[in-house]
């Protein structure tokens, strides 16, 4: 009887041995799945973009922008830095900033901040409105040309609309867009 008992006991102990050396075999290959899909999800991580609004299908990787992309964010740039006013202004620089790279930084946030107070302290409002057919993509220079009419206003008073170009210049690094500067030209008429 009791070898009986001291046999069945084995042939419990090798199932129960069986089971969890199945047991740790799958957990050690759902770990391994787990750890592969975790690699894939870091390397191939999405980008949120957040431009006002998407006008068309554009085209972003790691290494390169399309046409319409860099239109669509250069608009952006330029809405942020033209369209301002007294209360706005510091939210409006504020976004601007959070796309420059941090090598271009301190220069371009000084002359945001320098901006910012003038048009508070002066009640500077300003409208930018581009002209139909006044832009230029260059992919190959990561810039994009806008021409178009600025109008301000001071206080109360209106100031004539003057007719400028503006060239936004951006870097693309590791599928990061990034702000360098925002030149502007006065067209002659």
């Amino acid at each position: 009887m009791k070898r009986g008992i001291e046999h069945e006991k084995l042939i419990q102990s090798k199932q129960l041995n069986l089971f969890l050396g199945l047991g740790f075999l799958t957990m050690l290959f759902v770990s391994a799945a787990l750890s592969i899909g975790l690699a894939y999800a870091v390397m191939h991580q999405s980008r949120t973009l957040v431009p006002p609004s998407l006008s068309g299908a554009f085209t972003v990787s790691d290494g390169q922008v399309d046409a319409a992309y860099l239109t669509l964010m250069g608009e952006y740039f330029l809405y942020l830095k033209l369209n301002v006013t007294p209360t706005n202004v510091s939210r409006q620089f504020g976004r601007l900033l959070e796309y420059v790279p941090s090598s271009h930084w301190s220069s371009i946030q000084q002359s945001l901040t320098q901006e910012a107070e003038t048009v508070k302290n002066s009640g500077i409002t300003s409208y930018f409105s581009p002209q139909p057919n006044g832009s230029a993509v260059s992919i190959t220079d990561l810039q994009y040309r806008l021409t178009g009419d600025l109008t301000k206003t001071v206080g109360s008073r209106s100031l004539p609309a003057e007719t400028y170009t503006y060239t936004v210049q951006m870097q693309y690094k590791n599928g990061v867009i990034g702000l360098v500067g925002i030149a502007k030209a006065e067209v002659k008429p």
